[in-house]
């Protein structure tokens, strides 16, 4: 890969989680994982989604103000430059990004989200898991 200067990381894999605590903003495909993990720690977003449900994905973040959305097969390094200058310096999208992070810890996050499906899956199958 090529070099790209002090102030940008570019590997081919790195460790998320422990990444975006370090970070201001993040570029990515839009895939639901980062999306939420990145949102979660309340960062703005440009998404790229490629294809599956990267591109509804990628609406729900420009929907809700988190990001910005670029065409994967059309941004150019001044598109995408552009993008990322956006969301790192117009306060209104790291706010946004804030937002949906607060809901998410709010509405109980990860543990939350399984024991609904828990839930939801005894009820329309009558059956019942011990606590």
């Amino acid at each position: 890969m090529p070099e790209i200067g002090d102030s940008v990381l570019a590997h081919r894999r790195v460790p998320q989680l422990p990444l975006l605590v370090r970070v201001d903003a993040v570029v990515c495909h839009a895939g639901h994982n980062t999306v939420c993990e990145t949102l979660w720690h309340g960062l703005p977003l440009v998404v790229a989604p490629i294809r599956d449900d990267q591109p509804a994905v990628a609406g729900q973040v420009t929907r809700a103000g988190a990001g910005v959305r670029v065409r994967f097969n059309r941004a150019g390094a001044a598109h995408i430059n552009a993008a990322l200058d956006a969301v790192l310096h117009d306060p209104d999208y790291r706010a946004a990004a804030q937002r949906v992070g607060r809901s998410f810890r709010e509405a109980g996050g990860a543990t939350a989200a399984a024991t609904h499906l828990e839930q939801l899956t005894a009820r329309t199958t009558g059956e019942t898991r011990p606590r």
